[in-house]
């Protein structure tokens, strides 16, 4: 359902913490007014899902006391294996006929039953066959009800009131590019590529509009369990390890396991890039913009440009966000430069159940 009146908080439910941002659009743009977050202990929410109800919930709950937030509205992002997001082409229906069939209309297109899926789309293109037949062609996002359930489950268990769900990846997206959010026009297409502690999103827009997302079950932390196998580290030791190798510092054994395993990601990335380019609708990629906190593991930005051969550039959602009045010092706006996006993002827009 659409949001009514009144703020709503992006609230961002991720493998290592919980995050959550109020922002407010101004005829001078976009404020960020408040923002905070709380670490999970690992294993809370893994592979993008909430596996311990009662850690998140307590999580989000001491959040919102440490933050001092007064609203309790919240949109709540999602991204995992249980969402599906693809193109689909289906016969010419009105809006309103459209959204009252649409379980109808795409039950071959998606991997899960429809009875168990949240359903929403884009519509990306109305034309017509050789033959003359009518179609429109649509982004399709699907997603398990019963994963939903969870992360708004967790949020209702805090004392919140989850208005609506959105995707991540797109989330993410708004918060860093202006040409994401339709208030900038720029040549082609653009990639933005956010890289969190569990999962990878890969989402290609033209003009403001979705043509194509990926979610990849990739992330920061494979690096640091990677880490842990081959050295006999424990977690933490790794990560340590891991930063460490960011400044320059460590064996070369370390370095070797490192960059074999950002190869393998840069190359995951790589991949479906080149998979939406090789689409008939695919349309030159002009720019890749890269964020997330697993983007700053070492060598990940290099390989992404010498392999995808197209101008890419760190992102930040502070780029065009006054955050002047969010109470956070520069010091702190730089530690979570990387991984407040998609808190940003969701509180941005609008999203759907």
């Amino acid at each position: 359902m659409p949001f009514g009146a009144g703020p709503i908080i992006g609230l961002d439910i991720g493998t290592s913490a919980v995050r959550a941002a109020l922002v407010a659009q101004t005829r001078g743009g976009w404020s960020l007014l408040r923002f905070g977050q709380v670490a999970l202990s690992p294993g809370a929410v893994a592979g993008g899902e909430v596996r311990d109800d009662g850690q998140v919930a307590d999580a989000i709950a001491q959040l919102w006391k440490r933050a001092r937030f007064k609203t309790k509205k919240v949109i709540v992002g999602v991204s995992n294996q249980r969402v599906v997001v693809r193109q689909v082409d289906v016969p010419y229906l009105e809006e309103k006929e459209l959204r009252s069939s649409i379980r109808f209309q795409v039950a071959d297109h998606i991997p899960m039953s429809v009875e168990d899926a949240e359903i929403d789309y884009w519509t990306l293109d109305d034309y017509s066959t050789d033959s003359g037949d009518r179609m429109l062609r649509l982004l399709l996002v699907a997603a398990a009800s019963d994963m939903v359930e969870s992360f708004v489950g967790a949020a209702s268990s805090a004392g919140l009131q989850p208005a609506g769900v959105d995707l991540s990846a797109f989330a993410v997206a708004r918060a860093v590019s202006p040409a994401a959010r339709g208030e900038l026009g720029i040549a082609g297409a653009e990639a933005v590529v956010d890289v969190g502690a569990g999962t990878t999103n890969i989402v290609v827009h033209r003009g403001g509009e979705p043509q194509f997302v990926r979610i990849l079950m990739i992330g920061g932390d494979d690096a640091t369990s990677a880490l842990g196998r081959e050295i006999d580290l424990e977690f933490d030791e790794a990560e340590a390890t891991k930063l460490d190798l960011a400044r320059g510092v460590g064996a070369p054994a370390a370095r070797r396991v490192l960059d074999d395993q950002v190869a393998s990601l840069v190359s995951e990335i790589h991949g479906s890039v080149e998979y939406y380019l090789s689409q008939d609708e695919g349309e030159p990629i002009s720019s890749v913009i890269v964020t997330g906190g697993g983007s700053l593991v070492p060598g990940l930005f290099e390989g992404l440009q010498d392999l995808l051969r197209t101008p890419v550039r760190r992102g930040s959602p502070f780029d065009d966000l006054d955050a002047s009045k969010s109470r956070l010092t520069q010091e702190q706006l730089a530690q979570v430069e990387q991984v407040a996006a998609a808190a940003i993002g969701l509180g941005m827009g609008r999203g759907r159940k």
